[in-house]
């Protein structure tokens, strides 16, 4: 897509349903390729507003209506926990690995006071706890944590947890374990998948096929113009990570992308705004 198709589309969106503070969008996944403005996904919740993976992140998104990315692990009793790293030094005030403890010792644990201390109560979430705030009010985009460490039938937790959520158009699972994603297609064809992952492939369509995937998510500077427009004649959908600078913001505009995953949500949507009241 052309950037000077893009700013008309931006203008139409904001027209027809008005742009909040940050950038009010619907909560159902896009068509692949449709031509519409790309989701704003808010990388872990956006990491620039509020600490990594917290409540008080998600909260910020669903009342800002963009999107959130974020990651589940299986703590050591069984539940799944919303946390990137296996460990837990770098997001909160504990140590060791996140599989080796349980979610009794896991909410005791301060997941704020690095990022500041207005958000030092905030704790290592329950997926459970998210899903009932978000609520269907947007797009959730769940990676599966299932690599350096493995979690044995991880997919059948998630499952299990998303039974009784009343939204599946609205969910995304993604993973850097295609294994995985092909699992969860055999058991359910509920929710969109998406791959993780920053090659070129021979044939996307094929692959994406059988591993029973509808999305593709790669790092933004693996993508080019012939890559995203293979992709969409694959009917799959492209959500690129992470992306953070207004430049390469145009530049994936320019490409077409659906979705642009940032750490700054409120950045990326005062970027489109900007654009929208740039003369063309």
């Amino acid at each position: 897509m052309r950037l000077k198709s893009c700013l008309a589309l931006i203008a139409a969106f904001s027209l027809s349903l008005g742009i909040s503070e940050v950038g009010s969008q619907s909560a159902e996944v896009n068509s692949p390729g449709a031509g519409r403005l790309p989701h704003i996904i808010a990388h872990r919740g956006g990491s620039k507003w509020a600490p990594e993976n917290t409540l008080a992140a998600f909260k910020m998104c669903v009342q800002s209506g963009v999107g959130i990315e974020l990651d589940v692990q299986r703590c050591k009793s069984g539940e799944l926990v919303v946390v990137h790293d296996e460990n837990l030094e770098r997001t909160t005030n504990g140590a060791g690995l996140v599989k080796d403890k349980t979610y009794s010792e896991l909410k005791g644990l301060d997941a704020g006071s690095w990022f500041g201390q207005r958000f030092k109560n905030e704790r290592i979430p329950l997926l459970s706890d998210v899903l009932a705030i978000v609520d269907g009010k947007v797009l959730l985009n769940i990676e599966i944590k299932n690599t350096p460490i493995s979690y044995p039938g991880i997919e059948d937790d998630l499952l299990k947890v998303l039974d009784g959520y009343r939204y599946p158009e609205t969910i995304i699972i993604s993973s850097f374990d295609h294994q995985l994603l092909k699992r969860i297609h055999e058991k359910s064809k509920r929710y969109k998948l998406a791959l993780l992952g920053d090659p070129i492939f021979c044939d996307i369509g094929d692959y994406s096929a059988k591993v029973g995937t509808k999305a593709w998510h790669p790092y933004y500077g693996s993508v080019r113009k012939d890559v995203v427009d293979a992709a969409h004649a694959a009917s799959l959908e492209i959500n690129v990570w992470t992306v953070d600078k207004p430049q390469d913001w145009k530049n994936m505009i320019a490409l077409g992308v659906d979705g642009i995953v940032t750490d700054d949500p409120r950045g990326l949507a005062q970027f489109l705004r900007e654009l929208q009241n740039r003369p063309q």
